[in-house]
């Protein structure tokens, strides 16, 4: 092998969709899936010292965290299993007075992170188990059983997914000059979800086995290391089909690829250096972008050996591009359809005066309007003729050529376009349902982190205003910026940090003093108003919500009865108003609330 070649590639790889895979290296950080030292740094005290630089077991070399601790999950699970309850609970309490004392306590993420490193959450999982058999209350016991399959499903139906989801855009990205947003949703586009993850559980319950043995954990390791690779080229391949041909294509390249790892170290050591920041904008994007280049090359090899089971790696176009001709055979549909568009001398009026102004600028019409939407229906198209064109010309992966076919119709991709301009009323609606979700958010985590229900927020109904607030103003004040991704990243981080700042200080001036949150101690904190960590939730949450979720709920609104909308929207917004007025006169107050000292969920002050 030849690593300063797969490194020059890497680099050049990086280098053209840089801010897609900054963006989706970020994405996995969150998630939990990957490159989960660039948060850690940042979750760290900023007046605690120390720094650590991890390796990891699967791409990053970032090690699992319990070198640190005195037992690991896997000791913590063999003492449950063994009927040492009682010692597993000492057991985790010490490890989590280990993690507080490396200063990784603060934020949300950190709180998610550190229930797996520090195996509470396999303690947790035991208890619900308890809890289900000795419960009186059946309702007590769907709850139990409903949370434990929601806590299970998350890791294994996103966390472990998006790891294939991350391969699969760095391998299209080694060859193709642009790398579509919809391959974030390459489970659905590819129907092949269910089969991912369950590739997934297996591939981690034979790790987790092999690691009761050490040794056989670290050999497994790098055995299974191609595992969601594999998947990424081909979702139809069987879990044991996957792990086999993992096992023998890694055969005699374990230690190649340990030093491999091991050449990164200075990234490592410079990512701890910088508190993470080296590692988000460069260094993680550039190991992920070798590691796609050296499954290239041990995909190579496997085929030019015969190694058995070679023949499932079948999508060879993500190495070799299909011809102009190849492509235009299979998009005979879209091919047309892109023909016709040129050929139609149909011409479609901008709105002009202040509907138009408000339309172009703010993407707010004030009800429904023909004129806006011809327009917006005439951008929609061009919008994807552009995406057609790209696939035509092959500037992006043909999916239809894909193993598990991925289809594009124009008439489709229509139904999300994220140009749109919304309605006053549909932009009411989905104010209350941005407050609603991110009251359900908070409430649901303060209940698994905190064992209680807690009414979040400063009103006293079930809405979050800053949720809403944030939603909305992204939608409307950054409508220029969103046929640009990264530049609506950085819009959306810079705005939302003024919005939680303000509100910060509006609530504390107009409350004597009163916090409702404070990031006092978090990484690039100021004032303990805003920090590092929620601004980088709010980039992605931001993107979500203009490409995603917004269009999704304009479209299920706009199917609704406009006066039944509008009756529901007014009782909303008095409700709303008369809780305004309530909660300054009685504040909502209390434990969990702004009562945070020792919350695992909150910040502390």
């Amino acid at each position: 092998m030849e690593r300063k070649a797969l490194k020059a590639q890497a680099r050049k790889t990086l280098k053209r969709s840089y801010w897609l895979i900054v963006i989706a290296c970020l994405f996995a950080a969150f998630l939990g899936a990957e490159y989960g030292s660039s948060l850690i740094a940042i979750h760290t005290n900023s007046g605690t010292a120390q720094t650590s630089v991890q390796t990891d077991a699967q791409t990053t070399a970032e090690a699992p965290g319990e070198g640190y601790y005195a037992s690991g999950p896997l000791d913590i699970l063999m003492e449950i299993t063994s009927g040492q309850g009682s010692d597993a609970r000492d057991q985790v309490n010490s490890n989590e007075k280990a993690i507080a004392a490396l200063g990784r306590s603060r934020g949300v993420l950190s709180a998610a992170l550190n229930s797996f490193s520090s195996g509470s959450f396999i303690l947790s999982v035991a208890d619900a188990a308890t809890s289900v058999i000795h419960a009186q209350n059946i309702v007590i016991s769907i709850l139990v059983i409903v949370a434990l399959l929601g806590t299970v499903a998350f890791p294994l139906f996103v966390v472990q997914v998006f790891r294939v989801v991350l391969r699969r855009i760095m391998l299209e990205a080694r060859i193709y000059e642009k790398v579509p947003l919809r391959r974030f949703l390459y489970p659905l586009q590819s129907k092949r979800w269910v089969r991912m993850a369950w590739t997934m559980m297996v591939e981690n319950a034979y790790l987790m086995l092999w690691w009761l043995t050490f040794v056989g954990g670290i050999i497994k390791t790098y055995s299974y290391f191609l595992v969601p690779y594999i998947v990424a080229e081909n979702p139809n391949i069987s879990a044991n089909q996957a792990i086999s041909l993992s096992r023998r294509m890694m055969k005699g390249h374990k230690w190649e690829c340990f030093v491999a790892q091991v050449s990164f170290l200075g990234w490592y050591l410079l990512n701890g250096a910088t508190v993470g920041l080296s590692g988000i904008f460069y260094s993680n994007g550039y190991n992920a972008a070798f590691f796609a280049e050296y499954y290239a090359y041990l995909r190579a090899v496997a085929k030019e050996n015969g190694i058995e089971g070679a023949e499932l790696l079948c999508d060879d176009y993500l190495y070799v591009k299909p011809s102009v001709e190849q492509v235009a055979d299979v998009y005979t549909d879209v091919a047309q359809a892109v023909a016709s568009a040129h050929a139609s001398d149909t011409t479609v009026a901008k709105s002009t005066g202040f509907v138009g102004w408000l339309s172009d600028w703010f993407g707010i019409t004030l009800k429904q309007n023909g004129r806006v939407d011809a327009w917006q229906q005439h951008e929609a198209e061009l919008n994807n003729i552009e995406k057609a064109e790209n696939i035509l010309h092959v500037q992006t992966y043909p999916g239809r050529l894909a193993p598990a076919a991925m289809d594009f119709r124009l008439a489709k991709r229509m139904n999300l376009n994220p140009q749109r301009s919304y309605t006053v009323l549909n932009l009411v609606m989905m104010f209350f349902i941005f407050c609603f979700v991110g009251w359900v958010w908070e409430v649901t985590l303060a209940l698994i982190t905190e064992g209680m229900f807690v009414n979040r927020g400063t009103l006293h109904g079930p809405w979050l205003p800053i949720y809403g607030t944030g939603g909305i103003i992204i939608l409307i004040l950054l409508k220029k910026l969103r046929p640009h991704p990264a530049l609506l990243f950085v819009g959306t981080v810079v705005l939302c940090g003024c919005l939680e700042y303000f509100s910060s200080w509006y609530l504390e001036l107009t409350h004597d003093g009163q916090r409702w949150w404070d990031y006092t101690g978090y990484f690039l904190n100021l004032n303990g108003r805003i920090c590092a960590e929620g601004l980088l939730a709010f980039g992605l949450g931001g993107l979500a919500t203009v490409y995603l979720l917004a269009p999704a709920l304009d479209n299920l609104l706009a199917r609704a009865h406009r006066r039944i909308m509008a009756v529901v929207a007014i009782v909303l917004l008095v409700a709303y108003v008369g809780d305004n007025i309530y909660s300054s006169i009685v504040p909502n107050t209390g434990a969990g609330i702004t009562d945070y000292k020792g919350s695992s969920s909150s910040a502390e002050s």
